[in-house]
């Protein structure tokens, strides 16, 4: 069996990288955030929810408590861009230091 990643890619791609680009910070990423345009397409708007609930089950995003498409970027998340933010942490705490 074959799987097709095509309309998982457009939304994961989007959503990885407007979450890196805002990092630290919460970042709308609902549909219509990332795809403002095409509002009417519910094929791909089904496959964006899906696309963020895998993200978050796989912990790659988190979502925001109080806001319904608000998420931030995690650790492993963050890894996917070769960043690690405990050795980023440690590297500033131990320059601090001395």
């Amino acid at each position: 069996m074959s799987v097709n990643f095509s309309a998982f890619d457009e939304s994961a791609i989007r959503v990885l990288r407007i979450l890196a680009e805002h990092f630290p910070q919460p970042k709308e990423v609902g549909f219509n955030d990332v795809f403002p345009n095409e509002e009417s397409d519910t094929e791909k708007r089904a496959a964006h929810i899906g696309t963020l609930a895998f993200l978050r089950h796989e912990n790659l995003i988190a979502h925001e408590v109080g806001s319904a498409s608000s998420f931030i970027i995690t650790r492993t998340g963050l890894a996917l861009f070769d960043e690690d933010i405990f050795k980023y942490l440690k590297r500033l705490l131990n320059d601090s230091a001395n």
